[in-house]
């Protein structure tokens, strides 16, 4: 499996860490099982940790797609994407920019203590979600 979710139940935090190679199918496949996830649990924050990703082998196409479904984490809570690499870093910005309306709570950074700043927490305690 190219992709772990994650729960931290202290600071209601549902992480999603894509790893090695990422295609469009593994990308729609890790947001469909975090949505069922989403939907069977109270709201959340949630983060996107691109920081393991070797291969980025995603269409323009897949991220307009990722872009019109529905959000993962509902309206008001915030939601990070970590995005290292600038090649990553760029075609994740322009699924914040595509779906700015649906997600206003989005932002794109480069680390993940930048993302934890974002979400203001200090010790993360991620436990795989089954």
């Amino acid at each position: 499996m190219s992709f772990v979710i994650e729960f931290d139940a202290k600071n209601n935090i549902l992480r999603g860490t894509l790893k090695g190679r990422v295609t469009d199918a593994i990308l729609l496949d890790c947001y469909s099982v975090a949505v069922t996830y989403t939907t069977s649990h109270s709201p959340c924050r949630g983060i996107w940790d691109f920081s393991e990703v070797t291969e980025f082998e995603v269409s323009n196409a897949a991220i307009r797609q990722a872009a019109v479904r529905r959000p993962i984490i509902a309206s008001g809570y915030t939601r990070v994407i970590v995005a290292p690499h600038d090649f990553l870093f760029g075609m994740m910005r322009m699924l914040q920019l595509l779906s700015e309306e649906a997600r206003p709570e989005l932002f794109v950074v480069r680390t993940m203590d930048e993302a934890y700043r974002c979400l203001f927490v200090d010790a993360p305690d991620f436990i795989p979600v089954g």
